[in-house]
């Protein structure tokens, strides 16, 4: 085959596709606006190439500023682009020079759609979708592989789901300011029809109004088997909002200064783990609710979780009847306007809440407004909290009850 020679700038970006898994067995097609950054480059628009493209192909876009709608219908297509992460929470109008830009309206679907099995998405900047989102994955598919994009300016950054057949992904993207007007707007990541094995690590999320992660369904169970990992959240809504999920996990997550709770867990969640993640800042830390309709959660645990400073009220708070059969433990909860754990009134019975580290909350460190067999009349069992301050005598005193 005769080689092509492109201009520096090529060069370095095929350097830079090497780290791709499985390209160099598979044909590559090549993507340039204008052909000044790949003079040979064979088309230029995204969906024409993925329109010649057989499936497992690689399709390499080119610095520039593609206004298009790309809909990628073949199985294991990669789509790969330039960019290079930058800063975050310090954004920046992208440069056509250096970065593959996708933009358009479109209020049928996303800027991107990945309409078919095993797709990756990566380095792209995809942005302006003043009617949807930036990217969206089919919920029919599966092995969808978001990875290292700048999703913003859209109604919704990624509608992000999946059918769970294999292991889907949205990792180290930087999803921001996704707050033009429309349904689910202000969310980074929104998923509502079905997603399950799937994994959201990694990514840094600023100043999306609603929420960074909004992941729930039409019935229990719709959201299945999600890690939600290392991400990071700054002035965003909250973090996540989670309802009718089942063994799903979020732990290692930072979040700061989010308006709302950082982490709100609504209704019909099973088996929901909340683990290890620091909060500060934050309207309040961690809530359970079920102000949205729905029956409670159960078997959930919040253990090892750093709260501190919230704005609003609590570090931690249940609401009425969202939350039986779990455990609150290991927490470190401190300098909350109001209470340090705080359970209140209705069916929040069986919990245990245990081990706990509850300093200067104003109101109480210990609260717990249940009515029960447990510690101190309240329908939940007290163990180990070290706090000062309780509604009830005997809540946080550091020993059994």
């Amino acid at each position: 085959m005769k080689r092509r020679l492109f201009v520096s700038a090529c060069v370095a970006f095929a350097a830079a596709l090497s780290a791709v898994p499985g390209h160099a067995a598979q044909t590559t097609l090549v993507v340039d606006d204008n052909g000044a950054q790949c003079p040979g480059a064979g088309f230029t628009s995204i969906q024409a190439a993925v329109n010649a493209a057989i499936p497992g192909s690689t399709i390499r876009v080119c610095p520039g500023t593609y206004n298009e709608v790309v809909s990628v219908n073949k199985a294991n297509l990669q789509l790969v682009g330039p960019r290079t992460p930058a800063d975050c929470t310090q954004p920046a109008a992208p440069n056509p020079a250096t970065d593959a830009i996708v933009q358009a309206d479109n209020a049928a679907g996303g800027v991107v759609n990945l309409l078919a099995d095993g797709i990756r998405f990566q380095r792209f900047t995809v942005q302006n979708n003043t009617l949807g989102s930036g990217v969206f994955t089919g919920a029919s598919f599966s092995g969808h592989q978001v990875q290292q994009n700048l999703v913003q300016n859209n109604v919704l950054g990624v509608y992000f789901n999946s059918n769970g057949a294999t292991d889907s992904a949205a990792t180290q993207n930087c999803i921001r300011q996704n707050n033009q007007a429309g349904a689910a707007a202000g969310n980074g990541i929104y998923s509502d029809l079905g997603l399950s094995d799937a994994d959201i690590a990694q990514n840094t999320f600023f100043d999306n109004d609603s929420s960074a992660i909004v992941l729930t369904g039409g019935a229990p169970g719709a959201v299945d088997d999600v890690d939600i990992d290392a991400n990071t959240s700054q002035q965003d809504g909250s973090l996540l909002a989670v309802f009718n999920s089942a063994d799903t996990k979020v732990r290692w997550n930072n979040a700061r200064n989010n308006t709302g709770s950082a982490i709100f867990a609504g209704n019909d969640n099973t088996a929901l783990q909340i683990l290890s993640n620091n909060v500060t800042g934050s309207g309040r830390g961690v809530r359970s609710s079920i102000d949205f309709g729905g029956g409670p959660s159960t078997d959930v645990r919040i253990s090892s979780n750093s709260i501190s400073n919230s704005t609003s009220t609590d570090g931690i708070s249940v609401g009425p009847n969202s939350l039986t059969g779990s455990v609150i433990s290991a927490n470190f909860v401190t300098n909350n306007p109001r209470n340090g754990i705080r359970i209140e009134a209705g069916g929040n019975t069986g919990n245990q809440i245990t081990g706990n580290t509850l300093r200067n909350n104003l109101e109480h460190d210990c609260h717990d407004d249940t009515v029960g067999a447990g510690t101190a009349g309240t329908a939940n069992t007290w163990r180990y909290d070290s706090g000062v301050t309780e509604n009830r005598p005997g809540l946080c005193r550091g020993t059994p009850s």
